[in-house]
């Protein structure tokens, strides 16, 4: 069995949930949820309108990256996000240009994180299995998540299309069991009623049983009903129950590239996340296509993949120039 209490993994924070940073992170916590509002509709969400703000462009595509890591991919360390998950460009848009094409863009800034979905502990996470990529992450290490069949403790593996993954039922954050007090009146009989207070009882023994002779020779002449067995319970682990966590639900969705089967408690990972006019599938709290992300990639295409050492090509470009 895990351990009940929230696990962080490798998160570089010890509370990323902080309410003064407000960075929304792959958790179901009731913080993560308060501070996914306030970055929606709350004051902070001055940080994100890059039209009007004094800030210089550095300042911006700094600020943009420091958002958009903090949800994708927070507990992997900058150089390996950069080196590994970064990739070289973003993929071109391919099919014919008709009249409808500048009409319907396709957000493709928010593909920059594509290789980070394909992790098996943020693919357990996209799965519901998990209450927070950090508890994911720990179930794959504490080898309660199976690939393919075989059981894997790395959760770095990034995913191909067609790998099944099953996670044992004892894990998932649904399923977890009933508490001891919840226990212990699922134990009581069916027909238990609590034994009345002391003064009500005297006063029942005090009031004497009128009990009519009709009724006397009624009950003589009935024979005793006879009780029928008790039913047998069937052997076999029983069902474990269900339980959602508070303050879960707005993050219960499934991404389409992603067929799990809660019954089984197994997935199936059909193909890697893409995009379409309009439509990104890459799971984000910020516009797909917004300020946002684009500042991000920006800062990141300025800098290079490899290092923070601006490439001779690169030096006085900007995205799309």
């Amino acid at each position: 069995m895990l351990p009940t209490t929230p696990v962080m993994g490798r998160c570089k924070s010890k509370n990323p949930t902080h309410l003064v940073k407000c960075l929304p992170r792959m958790s179901w916590s009731p913080a993560n949820l308060y501070n996914l509002y306030q970055r929606t509709y709350g004051p902070p969400t001055s940080d994100t309108k890059f039209t009007k703000s004094s800030l210089t462009m550095f300042q911006q595509k700094w600020k943009a990256k420091q958002l958009v890591r903090g949800y994708h991919g927070d507990w992997i360390q900058e150089g390996k996000f950069k080196k590994d998950y970064l990739p070289d460009g973003l993929p071109p848009i391919v099919g014919a240009k008709g009249a409808g094409a500048a009409e319907a863009k396709v957000p493709l800034a928010s593909m920059m994180f594509a290789e980070v979905e394909k992790r098996l502990d943020t693919v357990v996470f996209r799965c519901c299995f998990a209450d927070s990529v950090y508890r994911a992450r720990m179930m794959v290490v504490h080898g309660k998540v199976s690939l393919n069949g075989r059981k894997v403790t790395n959760p770095n593996i990034r995913l191909q299309p067609g790998d099944l993954i099953s996670v044992d039922p004892s894990a998932v954050t649904t399923l977890q069991p009933p508490k001891a007090q919840d226990r212990d009146a699922a134990s009581l009989p069916s027909d238990f009623t609590p034994s009345p207070p002391p003064a009500e009882t005297a006063e029942a023994a005090a009031e004497p049983s009128e009990t009519s002779e009709a009724e006397v020779d009624a009950s003589a002449e009935t024979p005793s009903s006879v009780v029928p067995p008790a039913p047998t319970t069937p052997a076999g682990p029983k069902p474990l129950p269900f339980h959602l966590p508070d303050f879960a639900a707005p993050f219960l969705f499934i991404p389409p590239y992603i067929e799990p089967s809660f019954q089984t408690c197994s997935a199936i990972y059909l193909r890697h996340p893409t995009a379409a006019p309009g439509v990104s599938e890459v799971p984000s709290p910020y516009e797909a296509d917004g300020e946002v992300m684009k500042l991000a990639w920006e800062y990141y295409a300025a800098l290079g993949r490899k290092g923070d050492k601006r490439p001779r090509s690169m030096i006085g470009k900007r995205l799309g120039a």
